[in-house]
């Protein structure tokens, strides 16, 4: 038996955006990610990818569902539980020049989990050092400011403040989509070092398809704040069940001009999440949709081993 790390079910994250209107950002989310592994999560703009991050590390409080930490109710952890599950679940983000504080020093910026999580202050520079080595970067840059970093350094800065309170599981919001090409891959190589060396599980949200599947053990597509498809990376790539995972797909460029693939082409725009279509969220761009799917929602299904869909064709 595998060990379950995180069980999320049914979680959803709504908001309120005036005149009784809601947005449903997450709809009803269920899925598990073992311990040691990577779950990669892929979908268009809005789809919903960090609220669900979000939602999970509880920046955002849910509107219904649960996530599981180690068995325990995330949302419900008061005192030395919801302590420890600040410490055991970290975050990185995705714009590294936002989500540093422009009047701390790289010291203070890594050091403050260390501050509030009552780590010895005498150790604390040695620890910050040691970090920055860590992640590739050279201890005398502690006394400097973000601003006097590369983009690139300034994400690896982001993942030494995630690694600093020493977390079991990290909630990885586009890392890379911020970054030049030529530092992605660098950033990449040393998430997987680090999960190597540290045991780590990391929720991997992204756009690069292509680098979703280098990166991780399964793989979770999402559409209008719902999970259309779930499977190991290389099923997934390989046997595409879910007609917006296949069009995804399908826009991957091939680096060899002797393979032809044929492009689906989605036809109109993607709905608004405060006035999604009824039934199934993907009908209105869907080629094989049927009557069946404007009236009734999909269930979230086992079509094949450990390969997930909510689609009526495979029912």
């Amino acid at each position: 038996m595998r060990d379950t790390l995180i069980e999320v079910t049914g979680l959803k994250k709504h908001f309120e955006i005036g005149n009784g209107i809601q947005l449903k950002a997450v709809d009803g989310v269920t899925f598990t990610i073992n311990r040691g592994e990577t779950l990669g999560l892929v979908g268009e703009s809005g789809c919903g990818k960090s609220t669900l991050g979000r939602t999970m590390i509880r920046l955002y409080d849910r509107t219904d569902g649960e996530v599981l930490f180690k068995g325990k109710n995330v949302h419900q952890l008061k005192g030395k539980d919801s302590a420890q599950f600040n410490r055991d679940v970290q975050m990185i983000f995705q714009d590294p020049q936002a989500s540093l504080n422009p009047r701390m020093t790289v010291l203070d910026i890594i050091a403050e989990g260390l501050d509030i999580h009552g780590f010895p202050r005498k150790d604390r520079a040695d620890r910050v050092k040691e970090l920055l080595e860590l992640v590739g970067l050279s201890k005398q840059h502690a006394s400097r400011f973000p601003h006097e970093f590369s983009g690139g350094q300034r994400q690896r800065i982001g993942i030494a403040r995630a690694l600093a309170v020493e977390p079991e599981f990290i909630i990885a919001d586009e890392p890379i989509s911020a970054l030049d090409v030529s530092i992605q891959a660098q950033v990449v190589n040393l998430l997987e070092d680090l999960q190597q060396d540290k045991g780590l599980t990391y929720l991997f949200i992204a756009h690069d398809l292509s680098m979703v599947k280098h990166i991780s053990t399964k793989i979770g597509v999402m559409y209008l704040g719902k999970m259309v498809e779930m499977a190991d990376s290389f099923e997934l790539y390989a046997k595409p069940l879910h007609p917006y995972t296949q069009a995804l797909l399908s826009s991957i460029p091939i680096p060899d001009p002797t393979i032809k693939r044929e492009r689906i082409i989605l036809q109109g725009d993607l709905p608004s999440p405060a006035n999604a279509p009824s039934g199934c969220v993907f009908r209105t761009r869907c080629p094989k949709a049927t009557a069946q799917c404007a009236e009734q929602v999909p269930e979230w299904m086992e079509a094949a081993p450990n390969h997930w869909v909510a689609c009526h064709l495979y029912r």
